[in-house]
């Protein structure tokens, strides 16, 4: 089953994709235009790369609540499922972003399409969640 990460952001989307169902890799970040060109794009890529699952990541807070953030990734989950005919899965996602640069640092490289990184956690997550 060919999934596909989401690290979902108001002006980039950044993607991971497994192929086995055991590994997320970084595959792309892409700049967007706006929720519709967001939705559009992550259509786009659904149907060019053939994929059976997304997986999006949901921004709780440190806390464990809900922010405004997190209402805003449910809708935009809520519209997928609405608009693609594969299921959308959601995945807590807090620390993402920032473990992501870190290992980025680690790795001696220079900070850049972090978002794609991330993007790889939370797909490596869901995967780890469900073999």
């Amino acid at each position: 089953m060919k999934l596909l990460g989401v690290d979902w952001g108001e002006r980039r989307l950044g993607f991971a994709v497994s192929t086995d169902g055991q590994w997320a890799f970084p595959w792309k970040v892409m700049e967007v235009r706006g929720f519709a060109h967001a939705m559009e794009t992550i259509q786009q890529v659904v149907a060019s790369e053939q994929i059976e699952k997304v997986v999006l990541g949901l921004p709780i807070s440190l806390d464990g609540k809900d922010s405004p953030q997190t209402s805003r990734v449910r809708e935009v989950a809520a519209d997928l499922q609405n608009v693609l005919s594969i299921p959308v899965d959601l995945v807590d996602e807090r620390l993402t972003s920032k473990e992501a640069t870190r290992r980025q640092q680690d790795a001696g490289k220079r900070p850049g399409d972090v978002d794609a990184d991330a993007a790889v956690l939370i797909l490596q997550t869901y995967l780890g969640r469900h073999p």
